[in-house]
């Protein structure tokens, strides 16, 4: 019961009103993703942007802060997963297709964990054409036609023709011609003169067309007209139900006492998530001994750590719950075919540009946001020694002697424990302090006591009784080292390090620009893919032009998105790029 008053109150709190009194909820939330393409070869990179959206009128969803996004081969197995951390219920994401993928047909599958309430078939899902040209053709399952939601699957070659021209009343494309040179500006504006379209979300994706076989994505327009919700009875008991990620990434776990006996409940559990702005919280289990935890800064350390806190933490063993795995069985691919020898030429093409393309890579990287940097949890209230301001000595035990002088520390059995001496207390209580290095939450400091002081930046402290969570300590004492990279050598049943999906670092995609002529003359530019804006605003000068890349051909500029309200948006137009070398 504890777990259904857990959900009663969630939703009490997220909708601001009453729960039935059939005590069910709702599960307005769904998924559009928008992907630059679904024919792929190998060394290209599927980018994509998630809009997290209600079900019912498709405004901003405020519930899940993270996404997920998976591609699933026709074996029913996930290739590729990532977290996808939502700002204002949007994000975004890419994965480069490798060449360790075979040639077949893939599912892009978008969902947040609250849409795991739902059937798979609720999720959001683009069929996906990857072709390996350097591996040997190898047959793989194939399934029938699907229907889903989310996709239409309909094979065709990627032909420029009138249907792919889709317009819209309240959002024009406003181009300065429509045939262009290689390397030749394209002055695209998107404008709108009513103002609920123009604070909305949208991507643009400017690509290729060719003769490579390729599914129909669902457009916003078509993804809007699905209104399905589900309704979930909280009050069955059979009832599994995923909680959604309501403050950021749920990290969750469970301990067992090794003999059987001990208790598992209010023990004290610390996540660590070292680094330079790190993050540190402790929770208390419940009677079954589970825990959770919610990172809700942005922190993309793959590497954390959890442990026991307690006097008798080597009589546990600690585990972390896996994320939650979806039943894809029912998914249903498009049958596989062969492809025909007209599409050979293109083929060729796109491997050879992928080619060059990432041989160059160096000099047209994306550029990664910089992360934000956080102060540490207990500022300002920390008195900071930074050792290079005082004589250095190489030990711990030097330093705290002549330079920190209030930590002092305590042998016990084979451990060793730090303490604040705090002057207003006598005698001083038996409880050790706080110990953080580098944000690493340290249960005993033997390492400290044969750690080379050469290395660590400062050292904070703070005297007094201070709580983390509802877990007190008696002080704090954090180390920082010069490069935030502290590694410890402590393990057992009681503590888990390990790496964990986190979310992709947000980038800044690379505009090439030619409007210095002498500019990267003498590098090729293969690009199929001209540009990719998943942040696009209207009305912006110069926000959505590019340059035309060294290939000719004709290209698909396509535009996706919502306005604040919920209204889709969906444009199609079609430009002309002429190969400048040839009369």
């Amino acid at each position: 019961m504890d777990k259904l008053k857990h959900i009663l109150l969630l939703f009490v709190f997220i909708n601001t009103q009453l729960i039935t009194a059939q005590k069910t909820v709702n599960i307005d939330e769904s998924v559009f993703v928008h992907a630059n393409g679904t024919t792929f070869v190998s060394g290209e990179t599927l980018l994509y942007k998630v809009y997290c959206l209600k079900s019912s009128d498709k405004t901003p969803s405020i519930i899940s802060k993270i996404a997920y996004v998976e591609l699933v081969d026709s074996n029913k197995k996930s290739v590729f997963k990532t977290k996808v951390a939502l700002e204002n219920s949007y994000g975004q994401g890419d994965y480069f297709i490798p060449t360790t993928l075979k040639t077949g047909n893939y599912k892009l599958v978008g969902y947040t964990d609250w849409m795991l309430n739902k059937s798979a078939s609720d999720l959001f899902q683009i069929d996906i054409k990857i072709i390996n040209p350097y591996k040997a053709d190898e047959k793989s399952t194939s399934g029938t036609t699907n229907s889903n939601q989310g996709v239409s699957a309909v094979i065709s070659n990627e032909t420029a023709s009138q249907s792919n021209v889709i317009t819209n009343e309240n959002v024009k494309f406003n181009l300065n011609k429509k045939t262009f040179s290689n390397r030749e500006l394209v002055d695209l504006k998107i404008e709108t003169a009513n103002p609920i379209f123009k604070d909305g979300a949208y991507s643009l994706s400017v690509r290729k067309i060719d003769n490579l076989p390729t599914t129909n994505q669902t457009t916003a327009v078509a993804f809007s007209e699905n209104k399905s919700n589900t309704i979930l009875d909280v009050q069955n008991q059979e009832t599994t139900i995923v909680l959604p990620e309501i403050r950021g990434e749920v990290i969750s776990g469970k301990i067992t006492a090794k003999n059987g006996t001990d208790r598992i409940e209010n023990i004290a559990i610390a996540f660590s998530l070292p680094g330079k702005s790190f993050a540190f919280k402790v929770v208390k289990t419940d009677a079954q001994g589970n825990f959770i935890f919610t990172v809700d800064k942005a922190n993309y350390n793959t590497n954390i750590s959890v442990q026991v806190i307690d006097e008798n933490a080597s009589n546990y063993t600690i585990s972390l719950n896996s994320l939650p795995e979806i039943d894809y069985s029912k998914l249903s691919f498009i049958p596989e075919a062969n492809l025909s020898y007209i599409t050979k030429e293109s083929l060729v093409n796109r491997s050879i540009s992928s080619q060059i393309e990432n041989a160059y890579y160096h000099k047209k990287t994306d550029n990664i946001t910089k992360a934000p940097s956080y102060d540490p949890f207990y500022y300002p209230l920390a008195k900071e020694y930074v050792l290079d301001d005082y004589t250095r000595f190489k030990t711990l035990k030097e330093t705290m002697t002549e330079v920190a002088v209030e930590i002092y520390h305590k042998q016990k059995d084979d451990k060793v424990y730090l303490h604040v001496n705090d002057p207003s207390v006598f005698p001083q209580l038996p409880e050790p302090a706080l110990v953080l290095i580098d944000g690493l939450y340290l249960e005993n400091q033997n390492e400290l006591m044969t750690y080379n002081m050469k290395n660590v930046y400062k050292i904070e402290l703070i005297v007094g009784r201070y709580y983390v969570g509802s877990k007190s300590f008696n002080g704090l004492i954090s180390f920082t080292t010069f490069d935030r990279d502290f590694k410890s050598t402590q393990s057992g049943t009681s503590i888990i390090r390990t790496s964990i999906l986190r979310p992709q670092l947000k980038k800044i995609y690379n505009k090439i620009d030619y409007s210095n002529i002498e500019d990267n003359a003498r590098i090729p530019d293969f690009r199929n893919q001209l540009f990719w804006n998943p942040e696009v605003k209207l009305n912006v000068e110069n926000n959505n032009s590019f340059y035309a890349s060294d290939i000719p051909g004709t290209f698909e500029i396509k535009l996706e998105g919502f306005s604040k309200n919920g209204i889709p948006v969906s444009l199609k137009e079609i430009i002309e790029v002429k190969d400048s070398t040839t009369n």
